[in-house]
């Protein structure tokens, strides 16, 4: 067996050959999403925790 049948059949059994162009683009979009989403929070940690460390260092 080729790679390029081994290929064409793990996509028939997987179901990838069915995946389209517009499910695609959602994907794509949903991954965008959950990235913003990540570095947002992240942003978020980070500005929270400088605060809570700068709040330390002022009852001292």
């Amino acid at each position: 067996m080729r790679f390029g049948e081994a290929w064409n059949q793990a996509a028939e059994t997987t179901g990838v050959d069915q995946v389209g162009a517009d499910m695609s683009l959602s994907l794509a979009l949903l991954l965008i999403s959950l990235e913003l989403v990540w570095w947002v929070g992240i942003g978020l940690f980070i500005k929270n925790r400088q605060q809570q460390l700068n709040d330390n260092a002022v009852e001292l």
